[in-house]
């Protein structure tokens, strides 16, 4: 009896030991898991937000309500199952000896998981706040000095300018959607195409001028909002809002001031799908469909012809396959924002540095910007970032 238990204990020994789990490759398994878990959770939350901005574009393309949801974080929880079995025998060695036994240890481990999230309607305070309050001049100053396109910016953000000439004379320029078209060629003569040409002719001057930030002369006219001022005729310096007072963004350029009046994201959102109704009205079906207005193509220093500022392609199209924004809509597919890397010092006829619609599709930057917008207007509690959580 004592060699049985002994050739036992011996044999579960060594299969407990052939079987042991192996500890350093399990954390590095774990470790990859979370890595490819929380780069497909990022991948999944900006696919979510971007897709939720096509659709409202296109709503607004064709004049139906928009509406807004928060996405509350991607949160997973996987859950272990392990089962263990050991299993002893015996064989007999003839007649001169005891039967030896053999046992064998096996063990099994399962994990299951499924990603759990929440989309769910704004609050009505949230939403206010999120999509229908003018953007706060803070975060137009912030986008004006972090690298974005500038002409891009004015479009997007800017429902109407106000420019005091050196007579005092007031001219007021509005961004109306729906009057811009053809890129606001020499003949057309509208609202909107005024706008456009008087911040193109704005960030032509301001080039021009030399550039004269953070001015700060005692004798200095004083501008509440001052941003920037490009060769002022005249000494001009920032003063602090008074209590309770908001100002918009100031630009003083030469003899004139210009003063910037912000929209809010849900007038960002119909203003791109107002832009989009022209060119979808004489669409074929499976057409591409552009904006109305054209922006400096991304990574040329130049200009030249630009591109649209919003382009969406039907998804029979397959130029490209990495889009930021995918939906179905009307029961037709659609997407925006394909990826665009390049870096091109000048324009060429032929490649990528061409400076056309294909080659320099800004429509990630107009979603990406959107989306920025729609995060810094959240309360912290509404964009939660996606998390992970390990139960074993």
């Amino acid at each position: 009896m004592k060699s049985v238990i002994t050739a036992c204990a011996a044999a579960l020994l060594l299969a407990s030991c052939a079987t042991a789990p192996d500890f350093p490759s399990q954390r590095e398994r774990l470790a990859r898991q979370i890595a490819d878990d929380a780069v497909g959770f990022n991948e999944a939350y900006a696919q979510a937000v971007s897709a939720q901005i096509l659709l409202n574009i296109l709503r607004s393309r064709d004049r139906l309500p928009r509406h807004y949801l928060a996405m509350t974080g991607i949160s997973d929880s996987p859950s272990w199952t392990t089962s263990r079995s050991a299993t002893l025998g015996g064989v007999p060695l003839g007649d001169i000896g005891s039967p030896w036994g053999f046992g064998e240890l096996a063990t099994s481990r399962e994990r299951s998981t499924r990603p759990s999230y929440a989309v769910q309607p704004f609050s009505a305070e949230t939403l206010t706040r999120t999509a229908f309050q003018p953007t706060p001049a803070n975060v137009f100053e912030h986008y004006w000095y972090s690298g974005w396109p500038r002409d891009l910016l004015l479009l997007m953000m800017v429902e109407q300018i106000e420019k005091t000439d050196a007579t005092g004379h007031l001219y007021a320029y509005t961004n109306e959607a729906n009057t811009i078209f053809n890129d606001c060629v020499a003949s057309v003569q509208t609202e909107g195409c005024d706008f456009v040409r008087e911040i193109r002719a704005f960030l032509v001057a301001a080039e021009e001028h030399p550039r004269q930030r953070g001015i700060d002369l005692q004798n200095g006219r004083a501008l509440c909002g001052l941003v920037e001022a490009y060769g002022p005729s005249a000494p001009v310096r920032p003063v602090a809002p008074a209590a309770g007072q908001t100002c918009d963004p100031v630009f003083v350029v030469g003899g004139n001031t210009l003063r910037l009046r912000l929209r809010s994201l849900d007038d960002m959102v119909y203003y791109v799908g107002e832009l989009l109704r022209a060119d979808s009205t004489n669409a074929a079906p499976g057409d591409v469909i552009e904006a109305q207005v054209t922006v400096r193509a991304a990574g040329l220093r130049g200009g030249g012809e630009g591109v649209p500022l919003f382009r969406v392609v039907p998804a029979s199209d397959t130029a490209h396959s990495n889009f930021a924004a995918e939906i179905t809509y009307a029961g037709h597919r659609y997407r925006a924002g394909p990826a665009i890397g390049r870096s091109c010092a000048d324009e060429t006829p032929e490649g990528v540095c061409q400076d056309i619609a294909e080659e320099g599709d800004r429509s990630s930057s107009v979603l990406s910007l959107i989306a920025e917008i729609l995060a810094l207007n959240q309360s912290p509690d509404a964009i939660r970032a996606p998390n992970r959580l390990i139960a074993e």
